[in-house]
C-alpha cells in the first residue's frame, strides 16, 4: 500500500491532479520533468508529489539532520516539518506572502547580509523570476561558504537550451510553452549551467542514486525528477 512520508499515513491510492487533462501538449512532447500529475496528491494530508520527493531526498542525504540549530531561508513548502526540526533561525517568505509570519522576499534582491544562512530551500521559484542568474547570485551571497542551496525546478532535458522569449507573453503562451500561466521560461538541459555560473558546485542527483530501493509509485513521487542540491563554493564575501 502507498505510504505518505509527510503525514506518515497509508493510503489506498494517490489522487491525480484535478486538472491533469489540461497539461500542455508541448510539455508532454518535451517530456518535461516536474510533478507526476497521475500521482499528484495525498488524499490524507493533501501534500503533492514534489513535497514528498523533496522530503525523501532531504532525509536520504542528511539535510534534515543538519537543520537543527541551522539558519534556514525557506521559499517553498514543508514548513511544518522543517519547523519541527528546530532550526536556530527559520525565515519563511514569498514575493507575495499570504501568511502573517512570512516575509515579503524578492529572490533577486534579498534583504539579508552576506553569509546569513546555512541552508536555502527555494523550490519552484526560478521559473518565475525575471533573472534567474541574479536570483542565484543572491542565494550564493547569502549562504555561508560550504553550505547548500536546494532548488527544485521543472525542466525539459530534451531541450538543449532554456526556452525563453525576450518579450512579455500572454498567459496562453506561457501555459502552452512554459507549463503554467505564471512561468516565464522552460529550463532545458543547460539548467545546471545557471547554478555553476553563480558559483555553485554539484550536479542534479538522480532518484536511483539517492533513493535506491525507494519505489516511486509506493511513495508517490516522480522517478525522473532529480534532486537539485548545490554547494556554495568560494570564500565569504
Amino acid at each position: 500500500m502507498p505510504q505518505c512520508c509527510i503525514c506518515q499515513q497509508t493510503v489506498e491510492r494517490w489522487s491525480p491532479h484535478p486538472h491533469i487533462e489540461q497539461r500542455s501538449e508541448f510539455m508532454t512532447m518535451m517530456e518535461t520533468v516536474g510533478s507526476d500529475l497521475s500521482i499528484y496528491q495525498c488524499p490524507a494530508c493533501r501534500c503533492n508529489d514534489r513535497d514528498r520527493h523533496l522530503w525523501l531526498y532531504m532525509s536520504a542525504v542528511g539535510v534534515t539532520q543538519q537543520i537543527r540549530g541551522a539558519r534556514v531561508l525557506h521559499l517553498a513548502h514543508l514548513e511544518r516539518l522543517i519547523e519541527a526540526l528546530q532550526p536556530q533561525q527559520y525565515v519563511r517568505g514569498d514575493l507575495h506572502p499570504t501568511r502573517a509570519h512570512h516575509l515579503k522576499i524578492d529572490a533577486e534582491q534579498l534583504q539579508f547580509a552576506d553569509a546569513s544562512f546555512d541552508l536555502i530551500i527555494c523550490n519552484h521559484v526560478l521559473e518565475h523570476v525575471a533573472n534567474p542568474l541574479r536570483a542565484l547570485a543572491e542565494f550564493h551571497r547569502c549562504l555561508q561558504p560550504g553550505s547548500v542551496l536546494i532548488a527544485q525546478t521543472p525542466y525539459a532535458p530534451k531541450l538543449m537550451k532554456t526556452f525563453e522569449v525576450d518579450e512579455p507573453v500572454t498567459p496562453q503562451f506561457a501555459k502552452l510553452f512554459y507549463g503554467q500561466e505564471d512561468h516565464v521560461r522552460l529550463f532545458g538541459a543547460d539548467i545546471v549551467d545557471y547554478f555553476h555560473a553563480a558559483g555553485f558546485a554539484g550536479e542534479p542527483l538522480a532518484h536511483d542514486t539517492v533513493l535506491a530501493g525507494i519505489d516511486p509509485q509506493a511513495y508517490g513521487c516522480n522517478r525522473r525528477e532529480p534532486f537539485f542540491a548545490f554547494a556554495r563554493t568560494g570564500a565569504a564575501q
